[in-house]
C-alpha cells in the first residue's frame, strides 16, 4: 500500500502529520526505497550538541589570500587553487528590476557559466539578471510600500534526473526543483504570496509530476500585497526543501528593497537622494571542476569550500569623492558563514560607518557610529559612509567574527548590539577577506551624514515592556546515532537516517521536519515572546514576521532591536513578536541552510479567532 503511495508521490501535509517522517521512512525501509534499516545503540547526545558535526556555522569559508598572493599549486587530488590578483575594473552592481503596482517582473532561473571571483564556475544555479551575464548576481527587485508587486518565477534549469523516484524529506533531492522566498517581508505566506510549500518543476518535465495546486511545471507567478510597508532592504532566494543550500550556494539570491515614501527614512535628510551601491556578499562553493553537481558536494567534501565574493567578484574597485556619503546595502547571502564588513584606511584602522537599518528595519530614534557591522547568514545591514577629506584608498573586508571552542561559541555573540549603553564590537576571528577597494579621488563634495531624527519605522506596536500572551521555546541541537561497533559502512551520506556507521539528525526542539507538523499556532494580533537557544551554534530564522530582540547572550539590550534572523547559542536570545495582519503557514528554521535542508525547521500556523484558516498545503512527496 505505501509502495502505491508514494508512486502517486503528491500526499497532504495533514496526511503526513498523522504518519509523521519516521513512520515514512520506516515504511519505505520495508518497500525497498531508498532509506535503509537503521541499525543503533541510541541516542550519541541527547540533551546536548554533538560536536563535529557536518556544516558546523562557517567550517566552508576559506579565507580568499591577499590580493598580491600567489597560492602553492595544488597537490593531486586537492582543491583547485587561485590566483588572488585584484580583477580589472569596476565593482559592478545589480540590474534593478523595478517593479509597479499590478505589474510583474520576470525572473529566471537559469544554469550559468562566469568567474566567481577569480574562479571558473559552470553550470550554477543562478537568477537571470539578464543584462549583466557575465556575474554571478542576482537582480535587485524594487517595491513600493504598497501596492500589487508580481513576480513571475521561470524555471529554465535542466530536467531532474532523479525527478521519478519520490522525494523523501530531509534527504535533499531533485535539485533543479525550486521557488521563491522573500525573506523579511511581510507578506501573507499562503496562495501566491510568500508560500515557500509551493514547488516549480523545470519547464519540460512531464505534467504528470504537477498537481496545479502547490507543485507546477515551469513558472510560477507570485503576487506579493504590501501595505504600508517599512521600506528597507529585504532579499529573496529559493526555498523548496530538499534545495534550498544548493542553489543559495551557486549564488541565487538577490536584493529586494522597498522603497518609503514622506515621512520614512528614505526620506529623511541626508540619506535621500543620495547615491545607493548593493552589496551581496556570497559563500559560492565549487568543486574540483568549477561546479556544484550535488548536495554532497556541500555536505562531506572540505575540500570544496566557499571563498567571500561580492556581487560575483572579488578585488574590484568601487570610488567614492573626497567628502562623499553613499548609501550601502549590504546583504548576507551566504548559506553558512556569519561575517563582519569593514572598512579599513590606509593604516589599517577602521573607518567608522553610520548604522541606519538592519535586517530591514530602520533604527529610530537615532542611528549608530560604528566600526563594522555583523551579519548572520540572511543578514542585511544599511549603512551611510562618507569617504574621507583627502584623496586615499580604503579596504572592504569581511570575515567570521564568532570564536568558536568546539563548535561551542566563546566570544562575539553580542556583536551588533548595544549593551549598557556600549555599542559591542568584535574582532575578526581569523583572517579577513579583501572584498574590493574604494579609492577616494576627484573633487571633493560638501555632503553631511543626516542629524534629523530617524523616524518610527512601520512594525507592530509593541516594546521591550510589553506583556506576551505566550511563550515559545526554540531549541536547536543535532544529535547523532551510532551503529554498534564494527558495523560497516553502507554508504549512505550521514544525514540519511538510515547511514552507518553514524548519522546526524538536525532537530528543532527534539524534532525532525515533517511538513504536516505544525509546532506553534498563535492567534492573529497577539504577543509572542520567543528563547531561541542551542548548545552549540546555529541561526534562527522566522518567515512573515519579525521580531524585537530584547536580550542576548543573557544580557539585557539597552536599545532593543526589530531583526528577523539572529544567531543562537548556548546562552541565547529572546525577542517578541507580534503576529499581524495575516493568518497562514509558514518555517521557522536554522539559516546554515544545508541544515535546513536536512531537517531542522518546522512549521507556525497563525490561526484566526475560531481556528486554522484554510488547510495545510500539500506537499510533494515525503
Amino acid at each position: 500500500m505505501l509502495r502505491t503511495w508514494l508512486e502517486k508521490r503528491t500526499i497532504s501535509r495533514r496526511s503526513a502529520l498523522l504518519g509523521g517522517s519516521a513512520a515514512v521512512a520506516a515504511a519505505v525501509t520495508a518497500t525497498g526505497g531508498p532509506a535503509q534499516a537503521q541499525i543503533t545503540t541510541g541516542v550519541g547526545h541527547i540533551g546536548g550538541h554533538t560536536g563535529g558535526h557536518p556544516g558546523a556555522l562557517g567550517t566552508r569559508i576559506r579565507p580568499t589570500p591577499s590580493l598580491d598572493a600567489l597560492e602553492a599549486p595544488a597537490a593531486p587530488g586537492a582543491a583547485p587553487t587561485f590566483k588572488a590578483t585584484a580583477s580589472a575594473g569596476t565593482l559592478p552592481t545589480p540590474p534593478v528590476f523595478k517593479v509597479t503596482s499590478g505589474k510583474s517582473a520576470r525572473l529566471g532561473m537559469r544554469p550559468q557559466t562566469a568567474m566567481v571571483g577569480n574562479r571558473q564556475a559552470k553550470n550554477l544555479r543562478t537568477y537571470d539578471n539578464v543584462s549583466a551575464r557575465d556575474y554571478v548576481m542576482g537582480p535587485t527587485l524594487e517595491f513600493g510600500q504598497t501596492g500589487s508587486f508580481g513576480v513571475q518565477l521561470i524555471n529554465e534549469l535542466p530536467l531532474n534526473p532523479d525527478q521519478a523516484k519520490p522525494h523523501i524529506v530531509n534527504i535533499p533531492s531533485q535539485f533543479n526543483t525550486t521557488n521563491l522566498h522573500t525573506h523579511g517581508l511581510h507578506v501573507s505566506p499562503e496562495g501566491n504570496g510568500d508560500n515557500v510549500y509551493v514547488e516549480v518543476l523545470p519547464k519540460g518535465t512531464a505534467a504528470s509530476y504537477a498537481n496545479g495546486r502547490t507543485s507546477f511545471v515551469g513558472e510560477f507567478q507570485n503576487v506579493y500585497n504590501l501595505k504600508n510597508h517599512t521600506p528597507g532592504t529585504f532579499w529573496y532566494h529559493p526555498h523548496r526543501h530538499g534545495s534550498v543550500a544548493i542553489q543559495v550556494a551557486s549564488g541565487a539570491a538577490g536584493a529586494l528593497i522597498v522603497r518609503g515614501g514622506p515621512g520614512t527614512v528614505d526620506a529623511v535628510p541626508g540619506i535621500a537622494g543620495i547615491k545607493e551601491q548593493v552589496l551581496l556578499i556570497q559563500q559560492v562553493v565549487l568543486d574540483q571542476n568549477g561546479e556544484l553537481p550535488t548536495f554532497d558536494t556541500l555536505w562531506n567534501a572540505p575540500d570544496n569550500a566557499a571563498a567571500w565574493t561580492v556581487n560575483g567578484t572579488i578585488g574590484r574597485t568601487l570610488a567614492l569623492r573626497p567628502g562623499e556619503v553613499q548609501r550601502w546595502r549590504i546583504v548576507n547571502t551566504g548559506f553558512q558563514a556569519e561575517t563582519k564588513f569593514a572598512l579599513f584606511d590606509a593604516t589599517g584602522a577602521p573607518l567608522p560607518v553610520t548604522l541606519i537599518a538592519m535586517d530591514g528595519v530602520n533604527l529610530s530614534p537615532k542611528a549608530a557610529t560604528v566600526q563594522g557591522v555583523y551579519l548572520p547568514p540572511g543578514g542585511r545591514a544599511d549603512i551611510l559612509v562618507q569617504a574621507p577629506d583627502k584623496p586615499t584608498k580604503l579596504k572592504a573586508q569581511v570575515g567570521q567574527y564568532v570564536v568558536q571552542e568546539n563548535f561551542t561559541p566563546k566570544s562575539g555573540m553580542t556583536a551588533g548590539f548595544e549593551i549598557n549603553g556600549v555599542w559591542q564590537e568584535a574582532p575578526f576571528a581569523g583572517d579577513a577577506t579583501t572584498l574590493f577597494t574604494v579609492d577616494v579621488t576627484g573633487e571633493k563634495v560638501a555632503m553631511s551624514l543626516p542629524t534629523d531624527p530617524l523616524p518610527r519605522p512601520s512594525v507592530p506596536d509593541i516594546d521591550s515592556n510589553s506583556t506576551p500572551d505566550g511563550y515559545r521555546t526554540v531549541v536547536f541541537d543535532v544529535n547523532s546515532f551510532d551503529a554498534p561497533p564494527k558495523t560497516p559502512s553502507n554508504g549512505l551520506p550521514s544525514y540519511n537516517p538510515g547511514a552507518t556507521p553514524k548519522a546526524f539528525k538536525f532537530q528543532v526542539n527534539g524534532e525532525l521536519f515533517c511538513p504536516g507538523r505544525v509546532m506553534f499556532e498563535p492567534k492573529l494580533g497577539t504577543v509572542d515572546q520567543y528563547v531561541v537557544s542551542s548548545p552549540g551554534l546555529h541561526v534562527f530564522h522566522i518567515h512573515v514576521n519579525p521580531f524585537l530582540v530584547t536580550e542576548v547572550d543573557g544580557q539585557p539590550l539597552s536599545t532593543p532591536m526589530w531583526r528577523d534572523t539572529m544567531l543562537a547559542g548556548p546562552n541565547g536570545y529572546k525577542a517578541l513578536t507580534k503576529y499581524t495582519a495575516y493568518t497562514g503557514t509558514f518555517p521557522i528554521h536554522c539559516h546554515i541552510l544545508d541544515h535546513e535542508d536536512v531537517g531542522m525547521m518546522t512549521n507556525v500556523s497563525v490561526v484566526g479567532g475560531t481556528g486554522r484558516v484554510g488547510p495545510l498545503a500539500e506537499h510533494t512527496g515525503h
